[in-house]
């Protein structure tokens, strides 16, 4: 135990002396979030941008500009660019909806006089393409008397929480988590082994017990502050709830952390040098953080590539947490991730078998 409390010490003390490190695990978590989650988050008025250009002589094509001009969900923007015309910039998606005012001629768009909505083809606009169209196709066709007495609209209250930041949050934290695990705590190990300190410390009679537990309580201690650093973040900034089950939390931060130290260590036990660690955790960890939800929902992928996400430990992770910071579950409804923690319990019981089969001193 006095071992493993001096070689903690010494952790940590190497830690404060590593500029580089402090700024992967605080600055640029804080940096991401802030920088992405902010601007998204505060934005009050999302609406659908269309660009437009040609005048609108006829007035029922005047009056449909000023229609759109005051709609809730559109904001118009006359289209300027003299050197890249509407349809080439559609295109090339540097605008993705564009409208064209023209007179009324003989054999033209009767349904929707004066006017033209141009949309490209692409998936992601679809949605967009959808609702503009709906939005002329009310305004020309006008829903009768009859249905306007018909029309009910119920209005569902949704908190602000309902939105990117839900992803976002989670996802910084999971992918901060991966990065102490693989590069504060695998890099370290197997670096020092091709500098010798293997050898050097086996000279003063030292087992590789506290040597490894001292390196494991230093990265436990800072995954802990960074997990705190951002969740009071969303707390102070964004204004996330504070009815969090914290031991559930720490539990499953805790269940999420030794997978990846652990996955860190074995991927460093069985790497033969430093550039094949490097290629290794490369290969490792651009996937994960692709695919692990940390900046978009694993719920927009195809089916078949979602049961391979729900594989891997950070997509685990940051599904647990998104439950329990936004949905408070609590030890009374645990059963909600039960799963999200037992493929963080195999992940770390499979790496530390890599490790005892592969580790060596």
């Amino acid at each position: 135990m006095k071992k493993t409390w001096v070689f903690f010490k010494l952790r940590m003390l190497q830690l404060k002396s590593d500029k580089t490190a402090l700024f992967f695990c605080y600055v640029l978590p804080v940096i991401l979030l802030l920088g992405v989650g902010y601007p998204l988050q505060m934005r009050d008025d999302a609406k659908i941008a269309v660009w437009y250009s040609g005048v609108a002589a006829d007035p029922a094509s005047a009056a449909a500009i000023a229609y759109l001009d005051q709609h809730k969900l559109v904001k118009l923007l006359p289209y300027t660019d003299a050197k890249v015309p509407p349809r080439a910039a559609l295109a090339s998606n540097q605008i993705k909806h564009y409208l064209e005012l023209r007179d009324i001629r003989p054999g033209g768009d009767q349904q929707h006089p004066g006017i033209r909505l141009y949309a490209n083809s692409l998936l992601e606009n679809r949605i967009e393409n959808a609702a503009l169209q709906g939005i002329l196709d009310d305004y020309f066709r006008g829903p009768p008397a009859v249905a306007q007495q018909q029309q009910r609209q119920e209005t569902i209250a949704a908190s602000r929480n309902a939105s990117y930041l839900m992803i976002l949050l989670p996802g910084v934290i999971g992918m901060t988590l991966l990065i102490i695990g693989l590069n504060g705590f695998g890099a370290v190990l197997i670096e020092e082994e091709h500098h010798g300190l293997y050898k050097n410390i086996k000279t003063i009679d030292a087992s590789p017990l506290p040597f490894l537990a001292g390196l494991f309580i230093s990265r436990m201690l800072i995954a802990y502050s960074v997990v705190f650093a951002l969740y009071m973040l969303g707390v102070l900034v964004f204004g996330i709830p504070l009815d969090v089950n914290y031991g559930l939390l720490l539990l499953v931060i805790t269940l999420g952390s030794v997978a990846f130290l652990g996955l860190g260590l074995a991927l460093a036990a069985i790497s033969p040098s430093v550039t094949a660690f490097n290629g290794i955790v490369n290969f490792v960890q651009m996937p994960f953080i692709i695919l692990g939800g940390v900046f978009f929902s694993v719920s927009a992928f195809p089916e078949w590539l979602q049961v391979v996400t729900r594989l891997m430990p950070l997509t685990q992770l940051n599904s647990a947490m998104q439950q329990l910071l936004f949905n408070a579950v609590g030890f009374g409804d645990m059963s909600k991730i039960l799963p999200e923690m037992a493929v963080l319990a195999a992940w770390s019981a499979l790496a530390l078998f890599l490790v005892r089969l592969r580790f060596r001193w």
